[in-house]
């Protein structure tokens, strides 16, 4: 078995143990493309999550604690919505990375890769993660597919 189908697998099992991560069928390299190719790394601290069922969102708002790349300044207030995994989500194969919506909390510290979008910020593939407190060095990189936070969780 070559490296990749194993690194490939190892991720789908890993996402499979997550709570609330629906299995992801694109190979950990897409992934970590959109890591390398996003124009916005940051960490924010949440100020408000605002749940929409109907849309399968979270609209999160906050400000940026640290930021590695982009326009955005520490201290900015930031939007952007993730795709959230309410009961009534109908469950399909795909490359959305799923979030579960009770583990989005006011005063969380979430570290993620983006693009700026209309009205906000709009994570690439996904790539969101809560860690456990602000850094001053990124916690997820570009390299491997985990972060260096053993709370670090999408």
């Amino acid at each position: 078995m070559s490296g990749s189908v194993r690194l490939a697998l190892l991720v789908a099992a890993g996402l499979l143990a997550l709570p609330g991560v629906a299995l992801a069928v694109l190979p950990p390299q897409v992934y970590l493309e959109a890591r390398a190719s996003a124009g916005v790394h940051l960490q924010v601290q949440v100020s408000r999550v605002r749940t929409s069922p109907k849309d399968s969102a979270c609209r999160m708002e906050g400000r940026a604690l640290a930021v590695w790349r982009g326009p955005v300044k520490t201290g900015d207030a930031v939007r952007f919505t993730l795709p959230c995994r309410f009961a009534s989500t109908p469950v399909m194969p795909g490359p959305t990375l799923w979030f579960d919506p009770s583990g989005l909390k006011r005063g969380q510290v979430l570290e993620g890769f983006f693009e700026s979008g209309e009205g906000g910020l709009r994570p690439a593939r996904d790539q969101v993660f809560r860690v456990r407190a602000a850094s001053a060095e990124p916690r997820c990189g570009t390299g491997d597919y985990a972060c260096k936070d053993e709370s670090a969780a999408p």
